[in-house]
């Protein structure tokens, strides 16, 4: 049984600037609360009870919000500014040899979903969501056995329909495939190398979300999400 999940909560959000300009984009209040809060809510009512955040901007204000909140979580420093795969690089001391679900930090998912990631196999899992803008992201092209077959980036012409959501569940062997990446053109390392890496040896599976994704990526993006927790629709 997955027990173990990974936030990567490292970014400070320049879309979201001035409100990010001393907060963690984690930290942006929706509702009265940070965002983060609803997110780790979710992910303690979906049963897993080792919880790593991956913190470097401002880490000082989420361990204060741990602290308020009465959250039990491990705290890992990404000490430099090297993209989402550097990131999950630094959590192999804490997930071992272990399969793990792993959060981008600015998304959040229902509780149902976060249980369907739990899936305990040989395979690496990346949660898909049907969107009827796949253009405006990165979309999942599987075969007939949803296998992953590529990762197109905001595709000119139309390849499919269903998006990266920023939720996965890895095995350790993410670790070794993050090792053998290099920097992309903006100077990161990326998580979806890494993950085409294992795809070309059909390791890694799509897996389609049943509910909702919440992305916290714009300052517009704020008004509808306090719409859905206002009206209780986020659990």
């Amino acid at each position: 049984m997955i027990m173990k999940a990974v936030i990567l909560a490292g970014g400070q959000g320049m879309r979201l600037l001035p409100l990010t300009e001393e907060t963690p984009k984690v930290l942006v209040e929706i509702g009265g609360k940070p965002f983060l809060y609803y997110l780790l809510n979710n992910v303690v009512k979906a049963g897993f009870d080792k919880i790593a955040i991956v913190v470097r901007f401002k880490k000082e204000k989420i361990k204060k919000f741990l602290k308020d909140y009465g959250f039990e979580v491990t705290l890992i420093e990404q000490k430099e500014h090297l993209g989402t795969a550097d990131a999950i690089k630094s959590t192999e001391k804490f997930v071992g040899n272990e399969n793990f679900v792993c959060i981008h930090g600015d998304n959040l998912f229902s509780v149902n979903d976060l249980k369907q990631m739990k899936i305990d196999d040989e395979h690496c899992y990346v949660a898909g969501l049907k969107h009827k803008n796949p253009e405006k992201y990165g979309v999942l092209v599987t075969d007939e056995k949803k296998f992953l077959v590529s990762m197109p980036e905001k595709p000119k012409k139309f390849v499919g329909d269903v998006i990266n959501a920023g939720l996965y569940m890895f095995t350790p062997e993410i670790f070794g495939a993050v090792k053998k990446i290099d920097k992309s053109s903006r100077g990161e390392f990326e998580i979806n190398d890494a993950i085409m890496l294992l795809a070309k040896e059909k390791k890694v599976k799509v897996k389609k979300l049943d509910d909702f994704w919440l992305d916290l990526g714009n300052k517009e993006d704020i008004v509808s999400i306090e719409s859905f927790v206002r009206e209780g629709k986020h659990r």
